[in-house]
């Protein structure tokens, strides 16, 4: 893609006065490809543990070998320098040699969640050209549509001389590093939430990737044992991905049936002395609450805790403090995708105020107002971002990239550029900023980037729908839809959420689509959005008080104890048996929450990937009676299980619209 000519909005002429929040320079020499320092330890350390994954781990010298055969599969497919490659594989070992194998061959990566649905998968590999796509055996069957060539990583995992689940390095010579790259040419596009209602590609170029990994190395010195958690799709696996790697640390990838469960998130960080992670608030909350209920310090290997995606609650930094032994820090990171994973960082050696901290190394922080000219200490402005980690900008979208992306009026260096955040900010006494919240209706759920004007136009665009507004909860955990029908064509709320579970990821599916006759309207005559989100609390009520933790085991009814745990933990006094715990307000966080919930209301404790597979309060019962339940096949990517799920849950939500069935409840 070429880039796109960027355009000077009026604002203030080039001499004008230097603004505060300037980070420190980056260490001064070369920054080679991330592939290319990766490659190195293949060379120099070749026996050291690079990636482990569920039963396999594998040395530096044996992930450089299976990269360049991916490598050398994706150019026999056509794959050549400036390329696209998507990858559509599940959290592995496998994962990772996949997107080395498509940096060695000069492509950028294009990666796409395996839990996101097939039309949402296709339509990102679509809007991004790509000219191959790297799978495994089980996400294969994802892309019959897509008239690409398919690579299968697994397939090229097996070498004579050992095998990558051994751990230990073969004795083979490393490979070339692979095709000569430039900093200019794109190393990965990541898909962000788009307001027009399609997805836009994030293009992050080689050496704005370099530069972000380094200011990593420089903050968080060392080789670290690196948890991940994020899905290659989200732009924090950058952060773990790259700064472990190119620093020769050991990568633990978390599988996805892992991240479901906090103790078994505990477990890997015990297992493997886990030094380092990064997750969402809410998450680490969680993990804090397991590592709480296992006993003893199991957490204690963590040296530093990087938390980012939400705003940090403060009695989140008071709770890491009381319940740690041993000294780690937690930090704060802030930052966009469209700068590289990160901008800003506030480090906690012990409890303190809240705040997104001070700009990293290499980048520059401005609080701009209007008129583009910085604001003084005490006043709220926009929060543009510019320095070596701003990103090209937009695949295939130059509009959207001349709006975000302006030229840097601030900055020595020609041809620099500063990224428009859309985010308020102010400058605390002590330097640091202070986030204020957003400019527009862009909201983060659950750590993700919405933009409710995506999900809006993707519900406007379906039959019977004449307008829709979409808003998000107190907590933002949860969406809220209000829509407007055509007189008697009013489709059930319902087959909304099948229809937009079709074709948007599921955190952005609304949990709740309410049919009104007409919107509240501002004096302009626009939806009142602040009413609507009013309305939007309101009609959710107010949830059971928890039964206390001390209490004795409740006896009676088990149909009864579990509807009430699903009704303190969704807010509500009316549960139906054959709900789906997603389509009722449920998300993955809230289901920690509904063990917790079950175990005070029946005295049993299911492990939470049993209830993942077990996601009706019917289903649960039966589980919970007959000693648990199985995780077998909870996380399945098969395509045929996926589709018998599918039909299982449109059959639970034939049923609930049933007449007879509602008025036997």
């Amino acid at each position: 893609m070429a880039t796109p000519t960027l355009t000077t909005p009026p604002g203030p002429p080039t001499a004008a006065p230097r603004p505060e929040g300037l980070g420190e320079p980056l260490p001064a020499g070369p920054r080679p490809p991330v592939h290319e320092l990766v490659a190195g330890f293949a060379r120099t350390a070749p026996a050291r543990t690079a990636v482990s994954s569920g039963a396999s781990s594998i040395a530096y010298g044996d992930l450089d070998a299976w990269a360049g055969r991916i490598a050398a599969s994706l150019t026999e497919a056509g794959v050549r320098r400036g390329s696209r490659v998507g990858v559509l594989i599940e959290p592995s070992v496998a994962m990772v040699a996949a997107v080395l194998g498509a940096l060695r061959c000069g492509a950028a990566y294009v990666p796409v969640d395996v839990s996101h649905p097939d039309l949402r998968v296709t339509d990102i590999l679509t809007d991004a050209r790509v000219d191959a796509v790297l799978v495994t055996g089980a996400s294969r069957g994802r892309l019959t549509g897509l008239d690409v060539p398919l690579v299968d990583a697994g397939a090229t995992a097996r070498e004579p001389a050992g095998g990558p689940a051994t751990g230990k390095a073969s004795g083979r010579e490393p490979e070339s590093p692979g095709v000569p790259v430039a900093d200019e040419d794109a190393a990965y596009l990541i898909y962000t939430s788009g307001s027009t209602g399609e997805p836009k590609g994030v293009v992050v170029e080689h050496g704005q990737l370099a530069a972000s990994t380094l200011a990593r190395r420089t903050v968080y010195p060392g080789q670290p044992v690196f948890l991940l958690v994020s899905p290659l799709a989200f732009d924090s696996s950058v952060a773990g991905l790259w700064g472990t790697l190119t620093a020769g640390g050991h990568l633990v990838v978390a599988s996805r049936d892992e991240v479901r469960d906090p103790e078994r998130l505990v477990e890997l960080v015990e297992r493997h002395q886990v030094t380092q992670t990064l997750c969402v608030p809410s998450l680490y909350s969680v993990l804090l609450d397991a590592a709480r209920s296992l006993g003893g310090d199991r957490l204690r290997s963590l040296e530093t805790v990087i938390v980012a995606g939400e705003p940090l609650p403060p009695e989140l930094v008071e709770r890491h403090f009381e319940v740690r032994t041993a000294p780690a820090a937690l930090v704060n990171e802030y930052g966009p995708t469209e700068a590289t994973v990160w901008a800003s960082y506030r480090r906690f050696d012990a409890p303190g105020p809240v705040s997104i901290g001070r700009a990293v190394p290499g980048a520059r922080l401005y609080l701009l107002d209007d008129e583009l000219r910085p604001v003084p200490r005490g006043a709220e402005g926009e929060l543009f971002i510019g320095g070596a980690g701003v990103s090209r900008g937009y695949h295939g979208r130059p509009e959207a990239t001349a709006r975000a992306f302006l030229d840097d009026p601030f900055a020595d260096a020609p041809g620099a550029r500063m990224y428009r955040t859309g985010d308020r900010a102010g400058w605390n006494p002590d330097g640091t900023l202070a986030f204020r919240g957003r400019r527009d209706h862009q909201v983060k759920i659950r750590g993700h980037r919405v933009e409710p004007a995506m999900i809006e136009a993707q519900l406007s665009a379906l039959p019977g729908v004449r307008e829709a507004v979409v808003v998000p909860d107190a907590t933002s955990t949860t969406l809220t839809g209000f829509v407007l029908s055509p007189s008697g064509s009013a489709p059930a709320p319902e087959t909304l959420r099948e229809q937009l579970a079709d074709r948007l990821p599921a955190v952005m599916v609304p949990a709740r689509i309410v049919l009104l006759d007409v919107f509240p309207r501002t004096v302009n005559g626009k939806a009142d959005r602040a009413a609507l989100r009013a309305r939007a609390e309101g009609e959710t009520a107010p949830a059971p008080a928890p039964a206390p933790a001390d209490a004795p085991t409740p006896r009676g009814d088990l149909t009864a104890q579990v509807t009430a745990a699903w009704s303190e933990v969704l807010k509500t006094p009316h549960v139906p048996l054959d709900a789906n715990f997603f389509d009722v307000g449920g998300h993955s966080l809230a289901m920690f929450q509904l063990r917790e919930a079950l175990e005070r209301h029946t005295g049993k404790r299911p492990p939470v990937i049993a209830l993942f597979k077990h996601t009706t309060v019917a289903d649960q019962v039966t589980m919970l009676r007959e000693g648990g339940g199985s995780t077998a096949g909870a996380d399945s990517t098969d395509p045929a299980a996926r589709r018998a799920a599918a039909r299982r849950a449109r059959a639970l939500r034939a049923r609930r619209q049933d007449p007879a069935q509602e008025a036997a409840k």
